[in-house]
């Protein structure tokens, strides 16, 4: 009997984290979806990160 309710226990805890999982989440995308309306909404430019091209080329004085 004290095994089924140690499985039980286990088991419910579970299902506990993973609906708090769920839930966190969700309030995540949620504020990130927030974040980016009021970043569209004030009209500023976004800074987007630009790969420098002339680091990847090689140098003429390498050998």
């Amino acid at each position: 009997m004290e095994d089924l309710t140690l499985a039980l226990i286990t088991l419910t805890s579970f299902v506990l984290l993973f609906v708090v999982a769920i839930f966190a989440d969700r309030a995540g995308m949620e504020a990130a979806d927030e974040l980016t309306a009021s970043a569209r909404g004030s009209h500023e430019p976004i800074a987007v990160p630009v790969e420098d091209s002339s680091v990847l080329a090689p140098r003429a004085d390498v050998a």
